[in-house]
Protein backbone atom coordinates (compact mmCIF):
# COMPACT_ATOMS: atom_id res chain seq x y z
CA UNK A 1 0.00 0.00 0.00
CA UNK A 2 3.00 2.35 0.75
CA UNK A 3 4.31 1.74 -2.37
CA UNK A 4 1.45 2.44 -3.98
CA UNK A 5 0.71 5.85 -2.28
CA UNK A 6 4.49 6.74 -3.33
CA UNK A 7 3.87 6.19 -7.48
CA UNK A 8 0.87 7.76 -7.11
CA UNK A 9 2.06 10.88 -5.52
CA UNK A 10 5.63 10.70 -8.06
CA UNK A 11 2.60 10.47 -10.78
CA UNK A 12 0.27 13.90 -9.55
CA UNK A 13 3.73 16.02 -9.03
CA UNK A 14 4.31 17.27 -11.81
CA UNK A 15 5.43 20.82 -12.03
CA UNK A 16 3.44 22.71 -15.36
CA UNK A 17 4.11 26.27 -16.31
CA UNK A 18 2.59 28.55 -18.91
CA UNK A 19 4.36 31.59 -20.82
CA UNK A 20 2.89 34.57 -21.99
CA UNK A 21 5.11 36.93 -24.54
CA UNK A 22 4.81 40.24 -25.54
CA UNK A 23 6.65 40.41 -29.08
CA UNK A 24 10.46 39.62 -29.27
CA UNK A 25 12.67 40.86 -26.30
CA UNK A 26 15.01 43.03 -28.02
CA UNK A 27 16.60 44.78 -24.92
CA UNK A 28 17.52 43.12 -21.44
CA UNK A 29 14.36 42.09 -19.42
CA UNK A 30 14.56 42.04 -15.57
CA UNK A 31 12.00 39.86 -13.84
CA UNK A 32 10.11 41.10 -10.61
CA UNK A 33 9.74 39.07 -7.69
CA UNK A 34 7.71 35.72 -7.92
CA UNK A 35 4.04 35.94 -6.14
CA UNK A 36 1.94 33.64 -5.46
CA UNK A 37 -1.61 33.30 -6.78
CA UNK A 38 -4.28 31.14 -5.21
CA UNK A 39 -7.01 29.54 -6.62
CA UNK A 40 -9.74 27.29 -4.55
CA UNK A 41 -12.42 24.74 -4.53
CA UNK A 42 -10.27 22.68 -7.51
CA UNK A 43 -9.24 25.92 -9.00
CA UNK A 44 -13.17 27.17 -9.80
CA UNK A 45 -12.87 30.24 -7.66
CA UNK A 46 -9.79 32.12 -8.27
CA UNK A 47 -9.02 33.99 -4.63
CA UNK A 48 -6.14 36.28 -5.28
CA UNK A 49 -6.95 39.62 -8.09
CA UNK A 50 -5.51 39.10 -11.61
CA UNK A 51 -1.75 40.25 -11.81
CA UNK A 52 -2.01 44.35 -12.74
CA UNK A 53 0.90 44.57 -15.44
CA UNK A 54 0.75 48.12 -15.14
CA UNK A 55 1.20 48.06 -11.55
CA UNK A 56 4.16 45.44 -11.96
CA UNK A 57 6.08 47.11 -14.20
CA UNK A 58 5.65 50.83 -13.34
CA UNK A 59 5.93 52.59 -16.83
CA UNK A 60 7.72 50.03 -18.29
CA UNK A 61 7.02 47.08 -21.17
CA UNK A 62 5.94 44.25 -19.57
CA UNK A 63 7.61 41.41 -22.03
CA UNK A 64 6.73 37.97 -20.16
CA UNK A 65 4.18 36.83 -17.86
CA UNK A 66 5.05 33.02 -16.58
CA UNK A 67 2.55 31.20 -14.67
CA UNK A 68 4.04 27.69 -12.81
CA UNK A 69 3.19 24.98 -10.32
CA UNK A 70 6.16 24.54 -8.65
CA UNK A 71 7.71 21.93 -6.37
CA UNK A 72 6.44 24.31 -3.57
CA UNK A 73 3.20 24.81 -4.78
CA UNK A 74 2.32 21.19 -4.47
CA UNK A 75 3.86 20.41 -1.40
CA UNK A 76 1.99 23.03 0.08
CA UNK A 77 -1.23 22.22 -1.59
CA UNK A 78 -1.35 18.76 -0.82
CA UNK A 79 -0.26 19.64 2.97
CA UNK A 80 -3.21 21.75 3.26
CA UNK A 81 -5.72 19.65 0.95
CA UNK A 82 -4.92 16.58 2.77
CA UNK A 83 -8.64 16.77 3.91
CA UNK A 84 -10.47 17.62 0.88
CA UNK A 85 -10.02 19.76 -2.18
CA UNK A 86 -9.22 23.15 -0.73
CA UNK A 87 -6.44 25.38 -2.24
CA UNK A 88 -4.48 25.32 -5.18
CA UNK A 89 -1.45 27.53 -5.60
CA UNK A 90 0.46 29.16 -8.30
CA UNK A 91 3.89 30.94 -8.54
CA UNK A 92 3.41 33.76 -11.16
CA UNK A 93 6.55 35.94 -12.31
CA UNK A 94 6.02 39.22 -14.16
CA UNK A 95 9.03 40.45 -16.47
CA UNK A 96 9.59 43.87 -17.97
CA UNK A 97 11.57 45.90 -20.14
Amino acid sequence: MKNILIVGLILLSGCTSIHFDNGPQTAVAQANENKWHHNFLFSLYEGSDAVDLEAECQQKEWVSVKTELTAANIFSSVIVNFLGPIWYPKTVEVTCQ
